[in-house]
């Protein structure tokens, strides 16, 4: 059994926690009524924002957020309330917004398309009437529009991961799955639709594009090109899939930040708005019905993951980046719940460990010894204190946390996420003096410390 110091300073502050736990997708509205409703689970995770993108892949049957499902016939009048479908998504803004108290960040566009032929992922043939249609989408969430709602819904993200291939691997002919004309004719969309909607709701912040990840080769030339055309850039936006939270994920933000800088992007917000513990292989992913059903069911979603998602945020915290947004937190096979069920899994129960510890916004001092460990302490306005510890691919470990002030009987609660334990307490803690001692069984844990004042 390994062994991890961990040092907590409580009565020396560092900054802020900063809310970076934002989530693709809300609670589904289809299903509800047989096991799918999610909402009080998902409103206790404490997201930052829910990132509107591939919701109706989650929502069968149900014509929502994409610009297809909510002006379906492109040809008609878009100053016409009549030809827009709204219902839907109106629904689930609700349940996003209302019933799980969680913002909204609107993808605007369209989901991915991994149908052979691909119907809804053609560039705009006419792009100010599509410029018009979004408007009125905006109007109708932001400002009452058509019996709408005064929402406020910050963040409009163009489009999502323009670049995303086929599985060329498997046919050399396979289309992109997201956007069917090539990356020059994509900035010119981009461009426009930002710089119009933008002179239109110069109060809300526009940008993007998701790229699928960050390279100097991609998202690189696309800022330079950003910057040429002077388009007001709010944010923009990237992807990670990855199997190590100490390697790339960390890493790249403060390459985005060096290349928006270097343009004069220095007041642009990074936000890394896709992101998932992935230590697999893509081709068998999609190839290979039981390896799939493995990493669905288990990998992705077990305690390795549930620690490499605690980790990462917490790591993310000295690093530029603005927001980050899990996908998914919803029902889906990339979700923190079991697919098809409202069963909660370890990856859920870490995404609800760090929304506990944003409770706690006033960071302070702490530090571990441990390989492949992070930890993420802070207070709250009443000074009760918290400490965030994850421990990636450890072993089993035995955990010793030594405070700068003793420790006041009954005050001390443990939860802890391993084999045994689902983040509930764990009453069984050593307290002695200025020191907490515990213990876990299991590859890779989430340990959460409340100290009461």
């Amino acid at each position: 059994m390994s062994t991890v110091n961990v040092s907590w300073k409580t009565l020396e502050e560092k900054g802020v926690i900063r809310k970076l736990n934002g989530g693709n997708m809300g609670p589904p509205i289809a299903g509800e009524m047989s096991g799918r409703n999610i909402r009080k689970s998902y409103k206790e995770l404490n997201l930052a924002f829910a990132r509107l993108h591939d919701t109706p892949l989650d929502n069968p049957n149900c014509p929502l957020v994409d610009i297809h499902n909510i002006f379906p016939l492109f040809h008609l009048d878009a100053s016409d309330p009549r030809n827009y479908c709204f219902r839907h998504t109106d629904d689930y803004l609700h349940n996003c917004i209302v019933e799980a108290n969680t913002p909204v960040f609107y993808r605007v566009g369209e989901s991915i398309d991994h149908s052979v032929n691909k119907y809804f992922i053609e560039p705009p043939a006419d792009v100010d009437k599509w410029i018009e249609v979004v408007s009125n989408i905006i109007r109708h969430y932001t400002q009452g529009l058509w019996n709408g709602f005064h929402y406020d819904i910050k963040y409009w993200e163009i489009w999502n991961e323009p670049e995303c291939g086929g599985n060329k691997r498997l046919d050399p002919n396979a289309k992109n799955l997201m956007w069917l004309g090539d990356l020059e004719s994509f900035f010119r969309f981009f461009s426009k639709v930002v710089k119009e909607l933008k002179k239109r709701f110069p109060h809300l912040k526009f940008g993007g594009p998701a790229h699928c990840g960050w390279s100097d080769s991609v998202g690189g030339i696309f800022l330079e090109q950003c910057a040429a055309e002077k388009v007001p850039l709010d944010f923009y936006s990237y992807h990670c899939y990855f199997d190590n939270p100490f390697g790339w994920i960390r890493e790249s933000p403060a390459l985005v930040r060096k290349k928006l800088d270097s343009l004069g992007y220095d007041k642009t917000e990074i936000i890394l708005n896709e992101w998932h513990y992935f230590p697999g292989d893509w081709h068998r992913l999609r190839n290979d019905s039981t390896y799939k059903q493995n990493m669905y069911n288990n990998e992705m979603k077990g305690l390795n993951a549930a620690a490499a998602i605690v980790a990462v945020m917490s790591l993310w915290q000295d690093t530029p980046l603005d927001y980050g947004a899990y996908y998914t937190c919803s029902t889906t096979a990339w979700g923190c719940y079991v697919t098809g069920s409202r069963k909660e899994t370890p990856s859920y129960y870490a995404l609800k460990a760090y929304g506990e510890i944003v409770r706690f916004p006033v960071r302070t001092v702490s530090s571990c010894d441990g390989e492949n460990v992070t930890v993420l302490s802070g207070k709250d306005a009443e000074n009760n204190h918290a400490l965030l510890i994850a421990g990636f691919s450890t072993g089993d470990t035995e955990c010793s946390v030594t405070l700068d002030r003793e420790i006041p009987e009954g005050k001390c609660q443990l939860f802890l996420l391993d084999e045994e334990h689902n983040l509930s307490p764990v009453p069984e803690v050593e307290i002695s003096g200025k020191t907490i001692r515990f213990s876990n069984i299991s590859n890779s844990f989430v340990a959460l410390i409340k100290l009461k004042k």
